[in-house]
């Protein structure tokens, strides 16, 4: 079957399958260039640092694709019956790489970190971490329905779509075509074999790494440093095992792991190691180390762990045997692309046309300078004339009397 419509199966020895079970095929919204671009954002998310306009709109758009995926997947908690909704794979791809990136940008992306959106990336990242919770029971822990037996045609052709039992080729049918699920047409439902289903992320139980981990460490996440410890635990360590202290030492590992990556680690161990033992340093050392420890392999691993959750799922849902209701050709697929192609070209336009104004009110600035520069010095020129006219003896001008011989004479 293609992976990228609702084909047949090729003709050969696989393609005829003893059971089969109900499903819907993956929507356009998780197709291959949807996801490819919902990758493209993260990475901007993450890696921008100078370019603070770039940075929140391709955050924003993670985020909303996201948010929508993780609100689906939790609507999906009981499509696994009877008809499995393939759309719960690809929603677990979306929000397990987009926890992951989560983790990635608190830790990496300067930007991010220091603005006034991390309120809101925080209760985005909650709403990750429940949506995984969901999906994580949808694909682990509830099981298939039972496979029902492949119905073949009298000529041999394997029934797939309800729009088949039309023909009068088919004297069977299979019991989940009768059924109906939220979100979802009578018409898209399709057959597909059991082996399709049966442990299909079984074998990449890798992927659950980076959520389980996320999971995790969602809840710690609010007061997390850039490669430093959380400021939670620095403050129980330095609280309890300096108690004289505390805030002096608090402030020098956060200045630690300013200078040198990963700085405040490496100096809160070696705080903890110069205190002698006692019950309530081993009591605080059990609670306080594993929740060190987890910040450390999570800052550390997150981009690694992200490239390879990222691409396992790939390979899973690539297979060709999982279908897609859109070919990469459609405008579902592509459409996304040009728009966001348009949004990138109308904000670097803005930008242009804001430096273009700022050019122009620069020059004009300078040019408004250089001209009252000019009259400066053109007051300046005339006070040092004054000052040298008025230097020395000054001849008054002469001034005509009238006389009577003036006032005779005829005008």
């Amino acid at each position: 079957m293609s992976n990228n419509n609702l084909g047949s199966y090729p003709a050969d020895a696989a393609a005829h399958p003893d059971h089969m079970n109900c499903v819907y095929a993956i929507s356009g919204t998780y197709g291959l260039l949807p996801r490819a671009l919902y990758y493209v954002t993260l990475a901007f998310a993450i890696f921008g640092r100078h370019r603070q306009w770039l940075v929140i709109g391709a955050l924003v758009t993670a985020m909303t694709y996201a948010g929508t995926t993780a609100i689906h997947q939790m609507a999906l908690v009981s499509s696994k019956e009877y008809i499995y909704d393939l759309d719960i794979l690809g929603a677990w791809a979306i929000l397990s790489s987009g926890a992951l990136a989560y983790i990635g940008m608190m830790h990496w992306s300067s930007t991010l970190r220091d603005s006034h959106v991390r309120v809101i990336f925080l209760l985005w990242g909650l709403l990750l971490g429940i949506a995984l919770i969901f999906g994580r029971s949808e694909i682990f822990s509830t099981p298939l329905t039972p496979p029902e037996p492949a119905c073949y045609s009298s000529t041999g052709q394997l029934l797939e779509y309800p729009i088949e039992l039309g023909s009068p080729l088919f004297n069977c049918t299979y019991q989940c075509f009768s059924k109906r699920k939220p979100m979802r047409q009578a018409s898209e439902v399709m057959a597909i074999p059991y082996s399709t289903l049966k442990n299909k992320y079984t074998d990449l139980s890798v992927v659950l790494v980076g959520p389980i981990q996320f999971a995790a460490y969602a809840a710690l996440s609010w007061d997390s440093m850039q490669h430093s410890p959380s400021r939670t635990c620095t403050w129980i360590v330095m609280k309890y095992l300096q108690p004289k202290h505390h805030e002096r030492l608090v402030r020098f590992i956060h200045d630690a792991s300013m200078e040198h990556r990963y700085g405040g680690y490496v100096l809160l161990i070696h705080f903890m190691w110069r205190i002698p033992w006692s019950w309530l340093k081993f009591c605080l050392v059990s609670f306080t180390l594993p929740w060190f420890i987890l910040g450390v392999i999570v800052d550390v691993l997150a981009l690694p762990l992200l490239v390879i959750n990222i691409t396992l799922n790939e390979i899973t849902l690539l297979k060709p045997d999982l279908p897609t209701n859109e070919a990469n050709y459609a405008i579902g697929q592509w459409g996304p692309w040009t728009a966001s192609v348009m949004v990138v070209f109308a904000t670097f336009l803005n930008q242009f046309l804001l430096w273009n104004m700022r050019r122009k009110q620069r020059a004009k600035a300078a040019a408004d300078e250089k001209k009252r520069q000019k009259q400066s010095e053109n007051v300046y020129e005339i006070q040092e004339r004054l000052e040298e006219q008025t230097t020395g003896v000054v001849k008054p001008g002469l001034m005509h009397i009238p006389t009577l011989q003036d006032m005779g004479r005829p005008t």
